[in-house]
């Protein structure tokens, strides 16, 4: 995988990490307003790659989609809030490690 493809990669989880996080808050702040259906994330990881369609570019990452999940269950919102700092955390380390070893190949360079 590029360098790019790594950012590319990361910059979609954290992206799909805001939404899973911001939707559970959203549920969660709701979850006592009448007649509120709770939303749901699903994510679909992409497998960075060549696809066709695209001009040979290299694709990959992470989507989301947000549907009706019916009632608000606080527990599993406080359990997507934490799987969404985790992911988030993660995906922030890819960044900075990939930063890092720019940074070493271009001191390699120069």
């Amino acid at each position: 995988m590029s360098l790019t493809g790594a950012l590319s990669t990361a910059v979609s989880g954290l992206n799909a990490s805001a939404v899973q996080f911001r939707i559970a808050a959203n549920n969660i702040v709701n979850a006592n307003t009448p007649n509120y259906q709770a939303k749901e994330v699903r994510t679909l990881s992409q497998i960075a790659g060549l696809e066709q369609g695209n001009h040979g570019a290299a694709v990959g990452g992470v989507t989301t989609t947000i549907v009706d999940g019916g009632d608000v269950n606080l527990a599993s919102e406080f359990i997507d809030l934490t799987q969404a700092k985790i992911s988030y955390t993660a995906n922030a380390q890819v960044i900075a490690t990939t930063e890092e070893l720019v940074g070493s190949l271009l001191d390699v360079l120069g």
